[in-house]
């Protein structure tokens, strides 16, 4: 059977920064380096804490290279709790559902998950800080500022941070905070980039906020604070599609409630003694779109969602200044959720252009409202949902001749029982769902 192996990841405590390692069986060593913040130094960090968190990291960080040529077995030198190896099987699993259906490979895997045992560490001790200190994952998009804005309003001390790949990137985040970020940096073998170009590796989604939520982690516990907090919604948890053989496979998998589990009691497992939870995931994105309009609208003229914002080069970069494309469907769809709250000539401010009124736009709006059989391969939120703000807007006279508007409009009963569509926007703003959040930030959501 192949292997692909996870090795033992290196510290340079000098730089701060750590080699993570692995071998493919058909390519070789792929090697990446990743630099966290000054503030944060891993060498200070409990030794048995600090291997077991870079550990998951290694097995999250292994999925990019893992794919360039899936092996029938993953094995990890250093040793996994159970937790960690449940972690693994779902990351190498439907963490790269995905990957696997894109590239017509049999999903799920046939895969083998190796390496050995290690005990849990000591449970730390529990309670709720009475000052808390969180992390907050920040990607520039309407759900970082209102985790953000929830946090502090939970009393927590808030620091944003933000993985990438390249300090364009982190040029373009930091413009869109609207406040100081710290920036961790990952370097990927460059081998494994060209190797992709050039067609010779497979390509495709990997779980990155799985990945993004172990550095954080690292950099919680390497700085003393208390939360690693993201802003995962409750529509992450619904299926991109069903296979032909009745498998869900989601885009947004490493987003759901199931993974967010899944690091939990990873996290736990290896000692970390923090809190790891998503802040909106008991919420609707009509709620989350009506506390950014009514209670954060500082940030509409810094937010984005779109992803070409995270394209640092070739004819798919924004240009300075544009922070939407305004033809994705990620940009669709923010908009929708948006022009519930947003008057016309605002939310054409807010978007820098009109994407609802561009009739080019209309098959991204069939998609989202769940009227083409499948969502698009972005993180889009429940189409359900997205259909009752279609239903909304267009009894809305300011915006029910918007192209795209109107002709999902026209469609949306050949899916949707608008009755109950209504039901659903009416709601959207009280409903609650299951999660992980301490009892001051559900309390602060709820005020």
């Amino acid at each position: 059977m192949s292997e692909f192996r996870i090795l033992a990841p290196h510290l340079d405590p000098e730089a701060n920064a750590v080699r993570f390692a692995f071998e493919c069986p058909r390519f070789g060593r792929f090697e990446e380096a990743v630099r966290f913040a000054p503030h944060a130094p891993l060498a200070g960090l409990e030794a048995d804490v600090r291997d077991r968190l870079l550990t998951l990291a290694a097995i999250l960080i292994g999925t990019s290279y893992y794919k360039a040529a899936p092996a029938g077995r993953v094995q990890v030198e250093t040793g996994l709790t159970g937790a960690a190896r449940h972690l693994a099987g779902l990351a190498y699993g439907p963490g790269l559902g995905e990957f696997y259906v894109r590239n017509a490979l049999p999903y799920p895997p046939a895969l083998e998950i190796t390496g050995p045992d290690l005990a849990d560490a000591p449970a730390a001790p529990s309670g709720e800080p009475a000052h808390p200190r969180a992390v907050c994952a920040f990607g520039g998009g309407k759900d970082s500022h209102v985790a953000r804005a929830m946090l502090e309003a939970a009393g927590a001390q808030t620091e944003l941070i933000s993985v990438i790949l390249s300090n364009r990137v982190g040029a373009r985040l930091q413009a869109m905070a609207g406040a100081l970020l710290t920036l961790m940096t990952r370097t990927i073998d460059p081998r494994l980039i060209a190797l992709s170009r050039s067609g010779e590796a497979l390509n495709g989604h990997i779980p990155i906020t799985g990945i993004n939520s172990c550095l954080l982690a690292l950099h919680a516990a390497a700085s003393g604070q208390d939360w690693v907090a993201f802003a995962n919604e409750r529509a992450a948890s619904e299926p991109t599609l069903m296979t032909p053989e009745g498998h869900e496979v989601n885009h947004q998998f490493s987003k759901s409630l199931a993974f967010e589990d899944a690091l939990r009691a990873a996290f736990q497992a290896a000692g970390a003694g923090l809190e790891y939870f998503s802040v909106l995931r008991p919420v609707s994105e009509l709620w989350t779109a009506h506390y950014l309009a009514r209670r954060a609208p500082h940030a509409l003229d810094v937010f984005a969602s779109c992803n070409r914002n995270f394209v640092f080069a070739g004819e798919a970069a924004l240009a300075d200044g544009q922070r939407w494309c305004g033809t994705c469907s990620k940009c669709v769809y923010t908009s929708v959720l948006m022009a519930c709250w947003l008057a016309p000539g605002r939310h054409e401010t807010v978007f820098q252009g009109s994407p609802l009124h561009d009739p080019a736009n209309l098959a991204h709006g069939l998609d989202i409202a769940g009227l083409t059989g499948a969502k698009p391969w972005e993180c889009v939120g429940e189409t359900r949902e997205v259909a009752a703000a279609f239903l909304h807007l267009s009894a809305d006279s300011a915006w029910s001749d918007a192209a795209v508007v109107a002709g999902v409009r026209d469609a949306l009963s050949k899916r949707w029982e608008l009755g109950e569509l209504e039901a659903a926007f009416a709601g959207a703003l009280d409903a609650r769902s299951e999660h992980r959040m301490p009892a001051r930030v559900a309390a602060a959501m709820n005020a």
